[in-house]
């Protein structure tokens, strides 16, 4: 099979937008990822709009650490963009189930930090940084993936999202983001204190039994302290993380090359002592300015709003097992929509019209709700093991 000149080697992966091929591009004889617009998505034009911001995003700029865009074209009813091949890893999977020595951790956030400090600079904010969206190269050279939403600073780019999504992968989100607020280059520096937590704690800083527990540990919860654990040591690189972490964007690094270079620091913090300190403890002020917060976000989740859309999201970034792994059905899924009537699927399998109870395994699944004259919702949820799981979608019409 071909799409252009592209000739489909394998398939690599596939997820709720589209899939990923390793394909073949004859005319310079090299080896590309192709990406491919799922058919049922070309219908949306938000989602359209949302893969070409990707081939734009990441096709204007140009750094060893981020990916490169080779072509952008259209064939068989549906969009495609060519890029670099990568050979390696993703970093899910390099860090699944162990820590990393602090040396190889800091290296590889460096790495990170100096990337996103680049796009930065180009006006153009990642918002899903997380793992799987870090390939890790033979060489222990990182490459940044998948700018399927970022912001790009542009007059058109406020028009290219519909009001009220939010968007990223939970367990990495910043506050900002949860709430819903404006985005920018000092909240995927926070996704990467996240993922440094991750890589020498062994967990992740805030989680929960579902989506909006992990959303009220990332608002409202302060993280442990990662030298509590009793295989981390540096206190300059434990500092550092906590102030990326900090609930208030100010508290944070401003720059990736601010972070980096207070990364490099913590790698000889006995003669470079790490002199910023963590964020301090949040003030009364803060707190109440939270409150107000988590009873917005009550009302969006109330009102079904809360929706993210990856090209891949691998169950682990979910903080969720792998439904397969429990094959018996013991929870229950009450989906209602605003209006009713609505068709839910459940992984891409119908399984009824609102109101409807699903049973489910508990686990990690792609939610998506149907209705005509009305925007496509859809996003990924976590089905726990005790009692039915509410999801109440308050669905916006398109006039």
């Amino acid at each position: 099979m071909k799409y252009g000149r592209y000739e489909i080697v394998k398939e690599l992966g596939r997820g709720t937008m589209g899939v990923v091929y390793q394909a073949h591009d004859p005319q310079i004889d090299r080896m590309v990822a192709l990406k491919v617009l799922r058919s049922d998505r070309v219908v949306s034009q938000d989602f359209v709009l949302r893969f070409l911001r990707e081939a734009k995003a990441i096709g204007r700029i140009s750094h060893p650490n981020i990916v490169t865009v080779y072509d952008v074209g259209q064939d068989h009813d549906t969009i495609y963009i060519a890029m670099e091949y990568l050979e390696g890893r993703p970093l899910n999977a390099v860090i699944k189930g162990k820590t990393l020595p602090v040396d190889e951790a800091v290296a590889l956030c460096v790495q990170v930090a100096e990337a996103l400090g680049y796009a930065h600079g180009r006006g153009i904010t990642h918002r899903d940084i997380k793992p799987s969206n870090i390939i890790l190269t033979p060489d222990n050279r990182i490459k940044l993936t998948d700018f399927g939403i970022a912001r790009i600073e542009d007059p058109d780019a406020a028009q290219q999202t519909q009001a009220g999504d939010i968007l990223g992968t939970p367990v990495y989100m910043a506050p900002e983001q949860v709430m819903g607020q404006k985005a920018d280059g000092r909240t995927d520096l926070y996704a990467l204190g996240v993922i440094a937590y991750e890589m020498v704690v062994g967990k992740r800083p805030f989680g929960g039994g579902n989506i909006a527990a992990i959303f009220r540990s990332i608002t409202h919860e302060p993280p442990e302290d990662p030298m509590k654990n009793g295989n981390f040591g540096n206190r300059a690189l434990a500092d550092l993380i906590l102030k990326s972490l900090s609930k208030d964007p100010a508290g944070r690094f401003q720059t990736g090359d601010a972070m980096a270079a207070a990364l490099n620091r913590c790698l000889d913090a006995a003669s470079h002592p790490f002199a910023e300190t963590a964020a301090p403890q949040e003030k009364a002020g803060s707190s109440k300015r939270i409150g107000p917060a988590l009873v917005l976000l009550g009302l969006f989740l109330a009102a079904g709003i809360v929706g993210y859309s990856l090209f891949l999201k691998p169950a682990d970034d979910s903080g969720i097992a792998d439904p397969a792994a429990v094959p018996v059905a013991s929870s229950i899924l009450d989906v209602t929509s605003s209006p009713d009537g609505a068709q839910v699927f459940i992984d891409s399998t119908f399984k009824g019209t609102t109101p409807v109870d699903i049973p489910l395994a508990p686990g990690s699944y792609e939610v998506r709700l149907n209705l005509p004259d009305y925007y496509e919702w859809e996003a990924r949820i976590q089905i726990g093991e005790e009692g039915p799981t509410p999801l109440q979608v308050r669905l916006v019409s398109i006039n």
